[in-house]
């Protein structure tokens, strides 16, 4: 079982590889800073030095260079001081070590405001278990160490029921609890230091500590399944006959039915496996197709603003004016940079919501088709060059309008309803109309690419917006929105919209960020291709995983079929001898003592095919059939030929 447990710590390292939070160093913690300090940038980094000094810390603070690139700077290091004072102190920091709230007390004092909390690593046991393929192969594995422990022990229960005879207890708490629980504690041990030499950067890194997570969660798991086996075991000697067990003549009724149910529950996770690797290799075909748009802007990022919205305080009106003025100017910024803006009308009723009026709304502003406002994009000019980059499109905007609406063909008739939907969407209190907007016929079947990192075409659409289960579509009503002349509007909230859904060029994300050192405020980028990778990862590694296991379950599958008929046949060898001395057919004793196997195959394979669809399934039927033959000839083979010594009760 140590080997067991080692090879579920290594998925569980697989499974942390794919999902570990793209942090490029160790680190345990976070903490955030917002607000507005009297005291000048150098002091408050001086004192978060400080802090850090006394309770031993390591301060991680992420800085983004001109070029758009990402580095976490070591605070205690002095080369890199000049660096990181040349950068607001709004912003996150990463910390290695132990830290409390009560820690930036001194920071606090100085009118700013921090959230500090410690990574939540001890969630990260169930990390094996995320997915719907990574649980089914994770339940087959403690399904299979199930299997192979139930056999184990029903080897042992003539020498438990001895333990009994002699006045000792069935199940010893030593040899029995103690013991593997001792090995197992010294494996997590064995397995964590390792971990931390070579994986894990430091005991007190969140890496480290999820694996431990991992290790304990498992763990327990071991533990539940040990004590299910005693206490099956222990059931099993109720039930039989102790005087029986020692001769050798244990009719095994229990033991075979909780063996019959492990079979089928073996064919049946078999078929879900199958069911499941088929629809992950679905998924990973489509991943992979929509990784090629991703290599367009594999070096693009999105940003997480930190410090521009104001916090809300107690008793005080929140005065939005700063904030409306970093992002018009963090719009004005990027205007002429590369950058990606996408996102979908609002102008309808989603499927399963609440009318409440607003289509009447609607009809009463001119929208007579909100229904195909569900399929309307607004989308910016240098998108849609990357849209027909990489989909050959023939999306065009019309210079000088402030917006082009590309209208597919068996959309013409809504025509109308959709120019009164994007003035009422993005021009409304403006001097936009009708004649500053073009309307352009498109083919059909023109594909839109959303750059959604967490898209799938295969789930179900969200009920708001489907840009956020979508990976693309066909046939969209899109409008090209000229960036330029809308900055000229000043619409706040279009600003707003931009940088907190665009996804800007590493040029574009180098100029907020020397805004940023300017007005205040921090960014956090974050690279969605990267996402799109590790997804990628993951799938790979779960459908390599998925083949091994499903060749480790039928192998456990057949040697189980084969065990119950050669354990079958052993236990009632002695009834089979006197019944063929009496003339009975061997065939027909076979048959019907192999009944129950017979129809729980039969039945378990009918019934998964039923469930997963999974044809294939029903060559079990023939394999299982062929593998009992094999057991009921081998047995024949040894009862003939050891006839006198079954009949005297000397065979085991």
């Amino acid at each position: 079982m140590a080997i067991f447990f080692c090879l579920m710590a290594v998925l569980g390292v697989i499974a942390l590889e794919d999902q570990q939070e793209s942090i490029a160093v160790p680190v345990d913690g976070a903490f955030s800073i917002q607000g507005k300090s009297a005291s000048n940038s150098q002091a408050v980094y001086e004192l978060i030095n400080k802090i850090c000094a006394e309770k031993g810390v390591t301060v991680y603070k992420p800085v983004v260079n001109k070029i758009g690139q990402l580095n976490y700077l070591d605070m205690s290091q002095p080369n890199n001081k000049k660096r990181y004072l040349k950068t607001s102190v709004i912003g996150m920091y990463y910390t290695s070590g132990r830290l409390s709230s009560t820690d930036f007390d001194s920071l606090k004092n100085l009118d700013l405001q921090i959230f500090y909390k410690k990574l939540p690593w001890f969630l990260a046991g169930f990390t094996q278990f995320d997915g719907s393929l990574r649980i089914i192969l994770t339940i087959s594995l403690y399904m299979i160490l199930f299997v192979c422990l139930l056999v184990s022990e029903s080897r042992r229960l003539k020498e438990r029921v001895i333990w009994r005879s002699l006045g000792k207890p069935i199940i010893r708490f030593i040899s029995d609890c103690c013991l593997p629980l001792g090995v197992y504690l010294c494996l997590i041990l064995g397995l964590e230091v390792v971990y931390i030499y070579f994986r894990g950067g430091g005991m007190y890194t969140y890496s480290s500590q999820t694996f431990l997570a991992i290790l304990l969660t498992n763990l327990f798991i071991f533990q539940v399944i040990e004590m299910l086996i005693l206490f099956l075991a222990y059931l099993m000697i109720k039930l039989e006959q102790p005087v029986e067990i020692i001769k050798n003549k244990l009719k095994g009724g229990s033991l075979f039915l909780i063996w019959l149910g492990m079979i089928a529950a073996l064919i049946f996770v078999s078929g879900k496996v199958l069911k499941e690797t088929s629809s992950t290799q679905q998924r990973l075909k489509e991943q992979l197709v929509n990784l090629k748009p991703w290599h367009q802007v594999k070096t693009w990022q999105k940003l997480e603003p930190i410090g521009i919205d104001p916090i809300a305080q107690e008793g005080e009106v929140t005065d939005y004016r700063a904030s409306e003025k970093i992002y018009s100017e963090i719009l004005a910024t990027v205007r002429d940079k590369a950058f990606l803006y996408l996102d979908d009308s609002g102008a309808y009723v989603p499927e399963g919501a609440i009318d409440g009026g607003f289509t009447a709304e609607l009809k009463r502003d001119g929208v007579s088709q909100p229904e195909v406002n569900r399929r309307l994009v607004y989308i910016n000019q240098i998108g849609v060059n990357l849209e027909n980059t990489v989909n050959q499109t023939v999306y065009q905007a019309v210079k000088g309008k402030v917006a082009t609406i590309c209208l597919p063909e068996r959309y013409q008739k809504a025509q109308d309803s959709v120019l009164n939907t994007v003035l009422r969407e993005q021009f409304i209190a403006t001097s936009v109309n009708k004649e500053d907007i073009a309307v352009q016929v498109i083919p059909n079947g023109q594909k839109l690419f959303y750059f959604n990192e967490s898209g799938e075409n295969q789930k179900p659409l969200n009920m708001i917006s489907r840009l956020a289960s979508r990976a693309s579509d066909t046939d969209v009503v899109l409008v090209v929105l000229d960036l330029k002349l809308l900055s000229e509007e000043k619409n706040w909230d279009f600003a707003t919209n931009v940088v907190n859904n665009g996804l800007f060029s590493p040029e574009a994300v180098g100029e907020i960020a020397a805004l940023s050192h300017k007005s205040d405020f921090a960014i956090n980028p974050v690279t969605p291709y990267q996402a799109v990778v590790l997804k990628i990862q993951s799938l790979k590694h779960q459908l390599d995983l998925a083949n091994v296991l499903q060749n480790m379950i039928f192998a456990i599958l057949f040697i189980s079929v084969y065990q119950y008929a050669m354990t079958l046949m052993s236990m009632k060898q002695s009834e089979f001898v006197k019944r063929i001395i009496l003339g009975r057919s061997k065939l027909m004793m076979l048959t019907v003592s192999l009944s129950s196997l017979f129809l729980v195959v039969v039945a378990s394979v009918s019934l998964t095919v039923a469930m997963t669809g999974r044809l294939e399934l029903l060559y079990l039927i023939i394999v299982l059939a062929l593998i009992t033959g094999i057991a009921s000839i081998k047995s024949c083979l040894q009862m003939s030929r050891r006839y006198t010594e079954i009949l005297k009760g000397d065979v085991a």
